[in-house]
C-alpha cells in the first residue's frame, strides 16, 4: 500500500518573545523554556544476568563432573529411591545444581556492579 501524503497541519501562532532568545527561532525558545534536560541511563537487566550466571554455573558443574568421572569409583546398580540420581548421574546433578546456584548469585552481583557503574557514570549517585 503506497504512503499517502499527509495533509498540511496549521502552524501554531508564534509565542511572544518577552525574554532574550539569543538568535533562536520562537519554537526553539519556547522549547528551551519548558523542556527539562534529561539523561538516558542504560540499566542492566537483572534477570538476564542471573540466568546467564546460573547457566554458566551449571555448565561448569557438568564439565567438572565429566572431567573428574574417570575412575572415581562411584557406581550404583540399584538406583535407590531416585534411580536417575544413581552413580555418575547423581554426581552430575549435584555438581550442576551446586554450581548453578552460586553462578546465579555471581550473575546478580555483576548486575548490581554494572548498575552502580552506570549510575556513577551519569552523575546520579544518590538517586
Amino acid at each position: 500500500m503506497p504512503d499517502l501524503p499527509r495533509p498540511e497541519q496549521p502552524r501554531p501562532e508564534a509565542p511572544s518573545t518577552d525574554g532574550p532568545t539569543t538568535g533562536a527561532t520562537p519554537d526553539e525558545a519556547e522549547l528551551a523554556r519548558v523542556a527539562t534536560p534529561a539523561t538516558v541511563r542504560r540499566a542492566p537487566r537483572y534477570g538476564a544476568f542471573i540466568v546467564a550466571g546460573a547457566v554458566v554455573g551449571v555448565l561448569a558443574g557438568l564439565v567438572l563432573a565429566v572431567a573428574t568421572a574417570g575412575d572415581s569409583g562411584v557406581t550404583g546398580a540399584d538406583g535407590g529411591v531416585l534411580p536417575f540420581l544413581s552413580g555418575q548421574n547423581g554426581v552430575r546433578w549435584i555438581l550442576a545444581l551446586g554450581l548453578g546456584v552460586p553462578g546465579a548469585f555471581v550473575g546478580g552481583a555483576l548486575a548490581v556492579l554494572a548498575d552502580r557503574r552506570s549510575t556513577r557514570r551519569h552523575g546520579a549517585g544518590g538517586r
